[in-house]
């Protein structure tokens, strides 16, 4: 197994969207034109270490789920109302960093999104927890990295808890 790196906490601060925000193809692009129209990324770009339009889907034990839209941010930013934050702790996750020239996770269905980034971060070496939503961190982040105005790269990155692989059987 590969060694897994800590992430260093740092702060998301955007929108939580529910699954009753994505459309019938399964994608967020309806909330994400909402985010954009509403609240936008340049106040975000301000306070970010380096500009990001950031995905994170926070997972819960009972089979559901929260979209944030928004970036990341260093953990001792004051984020400005009306946005809303979520603390991302220090903690141990595998990061895979690509080349990119556009925000490809406005289009597609989430399931799409999710499923590319594991098999990347998998690829890479880290394994993968048998259920994330039953583990103290169920947090996975797809970020485009904005620099000189456009997309250069997309970092994928899961939380892992090396103790946490296995998920708790229900009938246990």
């Amino acid at each position: 197994m590969k060694q897994i790196p800590k992430q260093p906490a740092q702060l998301f601060a955007g929108h939580a969207y529910t699954v009753e925000n994505s459309d019938q193809l399964g994608t967020f692009q309806p909330a994400w034109q909402d985010f954009e129209a509403q609240l936008g990324f340049k106040t975000l770009d301000d306070l970010a270490e380096i500009p990001n339009r950031s995905a994170m889907v926070v997972f819960s034990p009972y089979d559901t789920f929260l979209y944030w839209i928004g970036s990341l941010l260093p953990a001792d930013a004051a984020v400005p109302k009306p946005y809303e934050a979520f603390r991302l702790p220090e903690a141990t996750a595998g990061q895979v960093r690509q080349p990119a020239t556009s925000v490809l996770l406005k289009q597609l269905p989430l399931a799409t999104s999710f499923n590319k980034g594991l098999q990347i971060i998998e690829k890479a070496g880290y394994p993968l927890p048998e259920r994330l939503g039953q583990t103290d961190h169920p947090y996975y982040l797809e970020s485009y990295l904005i620099q000189d105005g456009a997309v250069h790269q997309v970092a994928y990155r899961l939380y892992i808890d090396p103790h946490q692989l296995k998920g708790v059987d229900e009938y246990e």
